[in-house]
């Protein structure tokens, strides 16, 4: 299983989970992920999975795609990649988000926080 965290200004958006082969992203209505942005190309790239290995395709797009900032092609993608698309940051989890000591995402795309990481959450917000 594939989850994928759509994030915009590291806000969660929305999360993904998905089986199929091809996940196609970009601002068209046909796309499987839609990001709605004028940055983002209506057909922008693609996740594809082949005996059993995921990777991200950049569909000949106006500004690129990034993976873990890097501007790709084509490349392989592995557990907590970050592919970057106009503004929007897709977190790839293959295997679907393992929870951490800090934060355990619940199903709606509500995070559980502990008192440290609110506090840490709060300073970072006061700078």
């Amino acid at each position: 299983m594939l989850q994928i965290l759509l994030k915009f200004n590291n806000k969660v958006l929305k999360t993904i989970e998905s089986d199929k082969n091809e996940i196609m992203i970009g601002r068209g209505i046909e796309n499987d992920i839609i990001i709605e942005n004028l940055a983002v190309s209506k057909l922008h790239a693609r996740i594809v999975k082949q005996d059993g290995r995921h990777s991200i395709e950049d569909l000949n797009s106006t500004n690129g795609t990034y993976l873990n900032e890097e501007k790709i092609i084509k490349e392989d993608l592995k557990n907590n990649d970050n592919i970057t698309i106009g503004k929007h940051t897709l977190e790839i989890h293959i295997g679907g988000k393992e929870s951490t000591d800090t934060a355990q995402y619940i199903k709606d795309d509500t995070m559980k926080l502990t008192t440290e990481k609110h506090i840490e959450m709060l300073e970072k917000q006061k700078k």
